[in-house]
């Protein structure tokens, strides 16, 4: 990104060397071109990229840390541990999903993140890792 912002402005510097911003304007507003419309609409479209920008790093944020929160509990579930079993049945009874799972250790990773893919991940995460820290 740092690269396009570069060349970018590289490439704006190059232009307004050889030509004038003041001739260019000037030759705009003779063509019929409304610059404050222009500077609207090009403000319009860097907000939406850049709300864009920010979804997506959202998602790949969320992603990732529903990732982390399924392999802390499905390694708390292989170890045995009480408090983030007991955690992941009150989601389950919370959220009245239905599993044909009589044992949460037989659950895959998918599952488990269907079920927790809906609460606070950062509460999850440092849940478990508070108490894998105390085994």
């Amino acid at each position: 990104m740092d690269k396009l912002k570069k060349t970018v402005k590289e490439s704006l510097e190059n232009f307004n060397k050889a030509i004038p911003e003041d001739l260019v304007r000037k030759q705009l507003e003779m063509e019929g071109v409304d610059l404050n419309e222009q500077s609207l609409s090009q403000d319009k479209f860097i907000k939406q990229l850049t709300f864009r920008l920010k979804s997506k790093s959202t998602v790949l944020k969320n992603d990732s840390m529903l990732d982390k929160a399924s392999n802390y509990f499905k390694d708390a579930l292989t170890k045995g541990l009480d408090k983030p079993i007991a955690y992941m049945n009150n989601l389950i009874q919370t959220n009245q999903l239905q599993t044909q799972f009589s044992r949460l250790e037989k659950m895959s990773e998918e599952q488990i993140k269907d079920i927790i893919k809906d609460q606070n991940l950062i509460e999850i995460i440092e849940m478990l890792e508070k108490e894998s820290k105390g085994q």
